[in-house]
Order: C-alpha cells, then sequence, then structure tokens
C-alpha cells in the first residue's frame, strides 16, 4: 500500500486491538504474548505455551487439549478466560528437524493455536496479515500490552521462513514476553509475522563485537505454511488475509474481478482521487497531498482487505448512478463482488456509526426491544444468543450488530432482480415500527438511505416497513394476560386445587397477585379469583384478557374453561371462564423435561403466520410417525389439531408438546375419530392469531346449546410469555405431590 497510508496517531491501534496476554499458571506472571487470528482462535508460539504450563521452553511434547488462561489488554482490565489448545506445532530443529539443542539460535515450527468458548467483544478483532519484507519497519508489544513497552525494529535479511529484527538504542528492545505477539508494520497496517526469539550477546564482559539489539520472528508465509501442514489454517483465516499475504486464496480473484467495475466507475484520475481521497478520510488513512490518485488497482486492494472499505466508498459514489443504468449496474456488480469477501462487512463507516449510536440509545431505554424485535423480524433465522435472551445491555450493542450484518438478504422476493433487503435491514424497521416520535423517523430514513445505496427497489423496503407495523400494532394490542399454576396434592380433596395467579407487566415481567397459594381451592373459587384478577386489570381496554393455565401432563383435559366464576349477588346465572377470557393451556413440566425443546418452540412460534396446519388423525399410524413428520416435512409447523380417541389423543399431544409446537388444539369430549368435525365451526385453519377468539365464541355457544358436544382446549404456548414460578409449600415435608 502506496498512496493509502497509515495514520500516524493510530497505526497501531489494530494489532494492539489483537493482542493476546497468555498467563502462567499461577496467572501471576505473563509467560509471553499472541495475536486474535480469527473469531475465538488465538496464535501464539508453542515455547509460550511451554513456559505458562512451567514446561521446558523448547519442549517438543504437545501438551494435549490444555487450558490456558489469557486476556485481552484492550478489554481495560476485564476478567481473564480460558482458551483450549486446539493446534500444536513443536519447536524443531533447522537442520535434523529434531529436538532443539539448548545452545540453539534459532529453530522451526513452534507455534500452537488456542481457542475461547465464545468469541471476544469488540474491539477485539482480528488483524490483518502480509507477507514478511526485508526493510520493513515493524512494532513489537509485551504481552502485558503496557502501551510504553512497544519496541520498534526494522526487518532485515528475510528468506520467507524467518526474518531478523533490529532494534535502535533508544526505546524498548524485544525481551522476555514478547513472544508469541504479532509484528506490525505501521506502513501497511498489518501484521507481518510473530516475535520468536532473541539472541543474546555471551556471559563475558561486553564488547564492540558483541551482537545488539537483534531479534528474530517468523515470517508470516512461514506461519501460514506451518498451520496448513497441522490443518489449522482453512479456518483460522478470513479470505481476505489469504489473499493479502499472498497465498492462494478467492479475494485475489476477487480483487482482480473489482478492476473492471472500478475503471467504468472511476476511470477518471481525478474523479477516482477525490472518491479516495473521501474514503481515506473515512477509514483514518493518510493520503499524498500532491493532486494524485492511487490506481485502481490499489483501490481494489484496498476494497477486499480494509474492513468497511467497499460500502464506504459505495455511500460516496450512490448519488452519482442515480439515473444513470448501466454506471448503477457496475456499482451493484462491485457491491455483489464485496459479498464473496469479510472485509467489506455490510454498512460504511458513517452508517455503522449512526445505526450503533441509536441502537446503544434505544437498548439503555428499553434493554428487551433489540432481541424482540430481531426475534420476530428473522423468524428463521438463529439468531445470536445475546439476542435469545430477554433483555439486552447497551455494551452488547456492537457485537450483535456485527452478527446480524452476516445475513445479507431475508429470502423474500423482490422486483426486477433487484438486491434482497438485508436482514439488519429488517431489524432496523421492525425496532423503528415500535418506537415513536423522531427516533422512529430516523431510524426509517437511515434505512432508507442504506437501501437506496444498496440499490434495493423501493417496493421492498415498504412491504418490509409494513410487515413491521402490522406486528407492532398486534405487539402493542395484546392486553390483559394472566398467569395462572394449578396442581393439588396427595392430602387435599379430589376436586380442590393450590393455585397462583400472576399478572404481566407491560415489560413481559409477571407479579404475583394471589394470596394464600397453600389453601386448596375448588374449580369455581379458582375461577372467581382468576375473574377478579383479570377483571380489575388496568389497561385492558377493548381487548379480550388472555388467561394462560399451567397444568400437569395429566391434566390437560381438566375443563378449567368451564369452571364458572360467578358469584352469587351477580345478576347473569352463570360465567364460565372460557365465555369472557381466552383461556389457554400450558404444561411447563413437558417443557422442561425434553431435549431441546425451547428452541424448537420458540423457532415454531415464531413461524407460527407462515407454517402449514398438521392433523394428527387416523392417518398418522404412531407417535414415531408424528416425531418424524415434525422432524422432517413438518419441522416448521407452529399448530396441530389432534384427533382420535381420548387415550390416543393423549399421547399424540404428549409428543407435539415435547417437539415444542405451541399451537395444539383437540376437543376434550370427543370419543373417536367420527368427533373430529365437531371442532371444524372453531375455524381451526384460520388465521392463527385469531385462533383463541374463535374458541372462545365457540365456547359461547356450546356452552348456552347442548347440540353442541364439542369442548375445545387449546395449548397456546406463546414462546415470550414467561413461565409461572415453582409452587412453594410452607412445609414440604408433609405433603407430596400429585399430578392431576
Amino acid at each position: 500500500m502506496t498512496w493509502f497510508k497509515a495514520s500516524c496517531d493510530d497505526g497501531s491501534a489494530d494489532a494492539r486491538g489483537a493482542l493476546v496476554r497468555v498467563l502462567a499458571t499461577d496467572l501471576r506472571r505473563t509467560a509471553g504474548a499472541g495475536v486474535c487470528l480469527t473469531g475465538r482462535r488465538l496464535l501464539t508460539c508453542a515455547h509460550v505455551v511451554n513456559a505458562a504450563l512451567g514446561q521446558p521452553m523448547l519442549s517438543p511434547h504437545d501438551p494435549g487439549p490444555v487450558s490456558l488462561t489469557v486476556s485481552f489488554p484492550a478489554l481495560n482490565g476485564a476478567p481473564a478466560r480460558g482458551a483450549r489448545l486446539a493446534a500444536w506445532v513443536p519447536p524443531r530443529s533447522v537442520l535434523h528437524q529434531g529436538p532443539v539443542g539448548d545452545d540453539a539460535l534459532e529453530w522451526a515450527g513452534d507455534l500452537a493455536v488456542l481457542e475461547l468458548e465464545e468469541e471476544p467483544p469488540p474491539p477485539v478483532t482480528p488483524v490483518r496479515w502480509l507477507a514478511m519484507r526485508t526493510g520493513q519497519e515493524v512494532r513489537a508489544w509485551y504481552g502485558g500490552g503496557q502501551a510504553f513497552s512497544y519496541a520498534d525494529v526494522r526487518v532485515g535479511p528475510c528468506d520467507d521462513r524467518i526474518g531478523y529484527l533490529d532494534g535502535q538504542l533508544s526505546g524498548a528492545a524485544v525481551d522476555d514476553g514478547y513472544s508469541g505477539g504479532p509484528l506490525w508494520s505501521l506502513t501497511d497496517s498489518a501484521a507481518v509475522g510473530l516475535v520468536m526469539g532473541r539472541i543474546t550477546a555471551p556471559d563475558a564482559a561486553f564488547s564492540a563485537q558483541h551482537t545488539l539489539r537483534r531479534s528474530w520472528g517468523i515470517a508470516w508465509q512461514q506461519v501460514r505454511r506451518e498451520l496448513e501442514h497441522v490443518g489449522a489454517a482453512p479456518d483460522a483465516y478470513p479470505p481476505d488475509a489469504r489473499a493479502a499475504a499472498g497465498g492462494p486464496g478467492g479475494d485475489e480473484s476477487i480483487r482482480d474481478m473489482m478492476i473492471g467495475p472500478l475503471q467504468a466507475l472511476l476511470g477518471d484520475p481525478t474523479v477516482r482521487g477525490a472518491h479516495a481521497t473521501a474514503l481515506a478520510a473515512e477509514l483514518a488513512l493518510r493520503t499524498p497531498a500532491d493532486g494524485t490518485a492511487p490506481t485502481v488497482e490499489e483501490l481494489a486492494r484496498l476494497l477486499c482487505t480494509t474492513e468497511r472499505a467497499l460500502p464506504s466508498l459505495a455511500e460516496s459514489l450512490a448519488p452519482t448512478v442515480t439515473g444513470e443504468p448501466r454506471a448503477r449496474t457496475e456499482l451493484d456488480r462491485l457491491l455483489a463482488l464485496g459479498r464473496l469477501t469479510t472485509a467489506a462487512r455490510l454498512l460504511s463507516v458513517a452508517e455503522h456509526r449512526v445505526l450503533l449510536g441509536k441502537l446503544e440509545h434505544l437498548t439503555r431505554q428499553d434493554p428487551g426491544l433489540l432481541p424482540r424485535a430481531a426475534t420476530a423480524a428473522l423468524p428463521y433465522v438463529d439468531l445470536p444468543g445475546s439476542l435469545q435472551a430477554a433483555r439486552l445491555a447497551p455494551e452488547a450493542v456492537p457485537g450483535v450488530l456485527r452478527e446480524l450484518e452476516n445475513w445479507h438478504g431475508d429470502g423474500s422476493p423482490v422486483p426486477n432482480e433487484t438486491p434482497r433487503l438485508p436482514a439488519l435491514l429488517r431489524v432496523a424497521e421492525y425496532v423503528a415500527a415500535e418506537t415513536e416520535g423522531y427516533a422512529a423517523q430516523a431510524l426509517q430514513e437511515w434505512s432508507g438511505r442504506v437501501a437506496a445505496r444498496l440499490g434495493i427497489h423501493a417496493s421492498a423496503l415498504g412491504e418490509r416497513r409494513a410487515d413491521a407495523t402490522r406486528w407492532s400494532a398486534r405487539a402493542t394490542t395484546a392486553g390483559v394476560r394472566v398467569l395462572v399454576d394449578i396442581g393439588r396434592y396427595a392430602k387435599d380433596p379430589a376436586d380442590r386445587y393450590r393455585c397462583s395467579v400472576w399478572r404481566v407487566r407491560a415489560d413481559g415481567t409477571a407479579a404475583r397477585t394471589s394470596a394464600d397459594p397453600e389453601r386448596p381451592r375448588t374449580g369455581p373459587e379458582i375461577a372467581q379469583l382468576v375473574r377478579d384478577i383479570a377483571g380489575s386489570t388496568e389497561g385492558a381496554g377493548d381487548q379480550v384478557a388472555l388467561v394462560a393455565v399451567s397444568v400437569s401432563p395429566d391434566a390437560l383435559d381438566l375443563p378449567v374453561d368451564e369452571w364458572d366464576g360467578a358469584s352469587a349477588d351477580e345478576y347473569l346465572p352463570a360465567a364460565p371462564l372460557g365465555e369472557d377470557f381466552h383461556l389457554v393451556l400450558r404444561c411447563p413440566d413437558i417443557r422442561r423435561r425434553s431435549r431441546g425443546v425451547a428452541g424448537d418452540l420458540k423457532r415454531r412460534w415464531n413461524a407460527r403466520q407462515q407454517s402449514d396446519t398438521l392433523v394428527a388423525d387416523e392417518r398418522i399410524g404412531d407417535e414415531m410417525e408424528l416425531i418424524r413428520l415434525l422432524k422432517t416435512t413438518h419441522r416448521g409447523t407452529a399448530r396441530v389439531i389432534v384427533h382420535g380417541t381420548p387415550a390416543r389423543r393423549a399421547q399424540l399431544l404428549r409428543f407435539c408438546l415435547a417437539m415444542g409446537v405451541p399451537i395444539v388444539l383437540w376437543d376434550r369430549a370427543a370419543r373417536g375419530p367420527a368427533d373430529a368435525v365437531q371442532l371444524d365451526t372453531t375455524g381451526p385453519d384460520g388465521p392463527v392469531d385469531e385462533l383463541p377468539e374463535r374458541v372462545r365464541h365457540f365456547r359461547v355457544r356450546a356452552y348456552m346449546d347442548q347440540a353442541l358436544p364439542a369442548r375445545p382446549a387449546l395449548v397456546w404456548e406463546d414462546a415470550e410469555l414467561p413461565l409461572p414460578d415453582a409452587l412453594s409449600l410452607a412445609d414440604p415435608s408433609e405433603e407430596t405431590e400429585q399430578a392431576i
């Protein structure tokens, strides 16, 4: 890189961000340094691992999958974490490839790859790599990462295997604790090798003939070859790093293919110089002040190897191609090539800065906003773990944003073969739909600008915005939600149950509202209690309250919806719970005891609008056939209708719940397959979110008209609805819990 140069102020920021401190087993000493290679993988020297374990420094013996303790100086005192040894390249003699002698001045091999349990948070990030060359000015740091510990050296003779490093008689010198750290070229903003060893003067009176401040490092070219030999290289480097290092990789070809569209868009050196200067300012790079422009080849190299360079250039170019179909086509081609690299990313520097600021601010106000919006916007995507929780900390937003950038298309149809809307923009629209005022408007304007820069058709963004609006409207009209947990114990009378009741707050948390949960109550008493709580809750508005009753697996046919909660002094003679509330059932016991059910339930629940309905009747031979269907052709099914005899229904129902099916409808009064038609008037195949209301309408008619013998029961496991707490007994030793 010649026209684009690293800033003098922060040319080493990337290297120090990737620096790793490897601790000795006593956690008090620094055994050496390392560098973040890619994601969870860290690179260091084998002799640093030996030093950490208290073994002889150049021992070739593989210690196996041991765990070491590492920390990242860039995280400013964050707790250390464990890293497992994943690959081992033993130190070996250069001449006979055997053990290294005690008097050896240099050796080969000596590499180790460590693997973290999870990716480190920003600002820790992998470095870019380039080949080591004679004459490079490079910098190294002590493993502890102290800013003052930098040592500046110059690469002397380099044979593509090792390079000798000479330092001036000022500042720090490469010494113990530097091994395994990156050798960072300030000019190229890239690492070119690892610190390996130093050549010391003999134990005698110092002479002017002695070697002074000379150390040596292993060149990146050799590092790559060594790791490829032990099978650690393919997953260790992003494609842009392999290409930048001059090795075989797709990005070299991608760089060459970028030259065509760049020449078409920026063939004029004056125009190219103006856009390149603006791009350099965004990337904090320095440029010449003599009015020159970079070559097209150099610009292509920068786009392939520098994070966010391509979208930042596209942001500058997009206004100039408006109304120019051929120019727009070339820009689209350039962006498509960028998606084949890992350096480009989705957002420009400015776009990323704006969105990050907005999402961090909104997350401080509503920690559940981003997980809620992402879950609704991307029902078929395996979201990052941080988005699967109900709340998100503001400091986790950068990592989440980086993850969401990985998905480029949402899979929905788009007109005229235009680009698909990126998943991140869809999430932004759902966040905006849940936000009010200027914040929502600013987010929508942001996504509109990004969509225009990407060449996305306006109708595609409009459809997703409408989807988000409809989702938000449903979410804001959820109405009152009441959780009920019922159970009974061995000493309780047969018709009495322990009951706890919670009211769900607006933020999704639950508050206990019932008194004396230890007192056994009759069904009508429980119905009156639930009716009093659900009917007196503020904020009900025009919505029918949802009453979600948790029961044991043996009580799924309990007629809770028929329990009459009318008091003696009421004018109306009867008030079954199923008439006035969306009374649905839940079975936490099956959820807790089934492997993987939580993830399956959430995935199916989020896909309920698009998934089909499975009818489990006599055509399904047995429970194994049901399991096969739910694992294959109906893997996304959220709604199952169960028919058959009571014994068969109970069996199939439990397997549905164990497979994470959130919506199950059946007629608890049915005696066999011939009674299946009795559920038809509930509209079991109609719009899924309206099913509880259709069941309520049917119940009102059925309670008043004995000609309607069906008694529909509905399991409705809203994945966002909390499970009630376990029932607490005053003296558990005196009573034995019994299923109801």
